[in-house]
């Protein structure tokens, strides 16, 4: 690490202490992993800000386990305790800890410095990355989205998977049992209308789904779209760091509600530029069979993407421009050019159409 930064964090950063681990523990922060030794006490140096940490068991013939882990905003200098809990695989945080065990540790935390790894910064481009997948997501989010301290974890294989050979034999996304502590914000695609609405608001709202997104926007949100593009970054990590696929779920959702805003789109253009921007680094962080597999199974992401081109007004300058931006990378990373034919929508995904007498 460079030692200008180092003295940096010297100042501001923060630890966890990670103690009693058994060995051969994958043991991870952020977009690092390690396998752990007898020795390995935790991380210092962590740069203050939102972190992911998750571990796995790694059996004797080698094979990995499921990988479970949690965010937590670190505060600068905050010192973090978890201790291993070997009856249940799984860490004690500090409501099962001694409080005054817990201060001790943190009082004398230089005694464990020999043995604690700094967050890796040298190269810098890890945690770049990590900061703009990240960057929207608030400590009120992870609160509300994942209100058992931040704790997520791999949906059971018997759920579903992401074997190749049910990858085209599954509809993700569409059989995912919900996970327990998580708590992603509530919403019905095909009820994107208001209570009473007449025939005419129905089909209008059905096509469009700007009035849906508007008051998921009032309700949920606070009238700020950062939060609602910071669920959609939480749901993506989610998904990335431990291929959790409520996710997944949730990530689609989204993506799809906000590719189908025609009205808000020439209202609130701002929205849809963060949002290219967002949906852009995250499709920078797919592994190339990520996307061919799971994001153009049904073509997810080509049908979600015309769609959204065709309601980007002609007089948006900067809201066309971004797209070919998106666009652009997504045929120079991928080598997949979207397709201009008309697609046919999903049945189940289709918009409601109400005759008018």
């Amino acid at each position: 690490m460079n030692q200008d930064i180092a003295n940096q964090l010297f100042e501001v950063g923060a630890f966890i202490l990670f103690l009693d681990a058994p060995p051969n523990l994958e043991f991870g922060i952020d977009y690092n992993a390690w396998t752990i030794g007898p020795l390995f006490k935790g991380v210092k140096l962590i740069p203050p800000g939102l972190h992911f940490i998750y571990f796995s068991s790694t059996s004797k013939e080698g094979v990995q386990g499921i990988r479970t882990g949690f965010f937590h905003f670190f505060e600068s200098k905050e010192v973090l305790v978890r201790i291993w809990n070997p009856q249940t695989e799984d860490l004690r945080d500090e409501t099962e800890l001694d409080p005054a065990q817990a201060e001790r540790y943190r009082i004398n935390i230089r005694e464990f410095d020999r043995h604690m790894g700094p967050y890796p910064l040298d190269p810098s481009t890890f945690y770049e990355r990590w900061k703009k997948l990240t960057h929207l997501i608030t400590p009120g989010l992870v609160r509300r989205v994942l209100p058992n301290n931040g704790k997520v974890s791999h949906l059971p294989e018997k759920s579903v998977s992401l074997d190749q050979e049910n990858v085209k034999d599954r509809r993700l996304g569409k059989q995912i049992e919900k996970e327990e502590g998580m708590e992603f914000t509530p919403f019905d695609l095909r009820k994107s209308f208001p209570s009473g609405a007449s025939g005419d608001e129905v089909t209008r709202w059905s096509l469009d789904k700007s009035w849906l997104t508007m008051d998921l926007l009032k309700r949920v949100y606070h009238d700020d779209h950062k939060v609602l593009l910071g669920e959609l970054q939480l749901a993506f990590v989610c998904l990335l760091m431990a291929q959790n696929f409520s996710g997944f779920n949730q990530w689609k959702q989204l993506v799809q509600l906000l590719c189908s805003c025609q009205e808000l789109m020439k209202e609130n253009p701002e929205l849809f530029i963060d949002f290219m921007d967002v949906l852009q680094s995250q499709l920078d962080e797919c592994p190339d069979d990520f996307f061919r597999d799971i994001l153009l199974e049904n073509n997810f992401i080509s049908v979600m993407l015309k769609g959204f081109q065709q309601h980007i007004p002609g007089s948006q300058e900067r809201l066309v421009s971004r797209y070919i931006r998106l666009k652009n990378f997504i045929v120079k990373k991928f080598e997949y050019d979207l397709p201009q034919e008309e697609e046919e929508e999903d049945e189940e995904d289709a918009p409601v159409i109400v005759d008018i007498e």
